[in-house]
């Protein structure tokens, strides 16, 4: 456990959003994808209501929120490990936090054009 060069909490928040990735996933796939009657006609139209209700879009942005992070910390905490030069290691965080934002807002952008073309959001 090299906790040193990255830092308590860039270790500690990757523990964290690891548990809460797993809950999050869980509670995702229980009602997304294991649903009783799963198999009916109108499943999908199910799913599609159940999906652009406010509540379950701020759901899913929080997990996009966790998966982008604890990704984005992982490859960060490699680089780190990496003990490269310090203009190098800046160019990388920078890289890691553009990425991250592109990737956010792309999630929440499909979230969103999602939700007003199949309810009346």
């Amino acid at each position: 456990m090299n906790t040193g060069n990255r830092g308590f909490w860039s270790w500690f928040l990757q523990r964290i959003t690891a548990l809460l990735l797993v809950m999050g996933m869980a509670v995702h796939f229980f009602t997304f994808h294991f649903s009783p009657g799963r198999y009916s006609a109108r499943y999908y139209e199910e799913i599609v209501h159940r999906f652009c209700a406010p509540g379950w879009i701020a759901f899913h942005l929080c997990l996009l929120a966790l998966v982008v992070f604890h990704g984005l910390n992982g490859l960060w905490g490699i680089v780190i490990d990496f003990r490269m030069s310090k203009k190098a290691t800046c160019l990388f965080k920078w890289c890691l936090w553009i990425t991250g934002i592109i990737v956010f807002g792309a999630g929440l952008y499909v979230s969103i054009c999602f939700a007003r073309q199949n309810s009346s959001f």
